[in-house]
This record gives structure tokens, sequence and C-alpha cells, in this order.
């Protein structure tokens, strides 16, 4: 029976740089490695609340994307 096997998991944190001219938001993607494959929720916002302090633009969105081999 194949199985999920974590390969990497990283935590990505969405912040607006600006706004276009037509009032849209720009946004970029700050992106860490080496997150735990089993972080729950709760540490990885705490994570992220605690690097919005020291960036100079807005978190909008916080992400957790996982690359798992089929073994």
């Amino acid at each position: 029976m194949a199985d999920f096997h974590n390969k990497s998991t990283r935590m990505g944190l969405r912040v607006q740089t600006g706004t276009s001219l037509e009032g849209d938001p720009i946004l970029t993607t700050l992106s860490w490695g080496g997150v735990a494959d089993n972080a729950a929720a709760d540490d990885i916002d705490a994570v992220a609340q605690a690097l919005e302090e020291l960036l100079e633009f807005p978190v909008v969105e916080i992400q957790r994307s996982a690359v798992d081999t089929v073994m």
C-alpha cells in the first residue's frame, strides 16, 4: 500500500507592498523552508505574527505548503 512521505514544508507570508494605479493591492510572497510537517496552525500563526512585527509591509495571508512523495 502506498503512503505519503513529507519531503519539505514551507511557510509563506503574502505581504502587500503597495497599490496599483487601479487601486488593486500589489502582493509579494516571502517564503521560509524547514517548517515541521506536523506544525500546528496556531504555531505557524504565532511565528507569522512575530515576523510581521519585523517587516515593513503588512501580512495579508499566511500559507503553508508541503511537498510529499508517494512510496
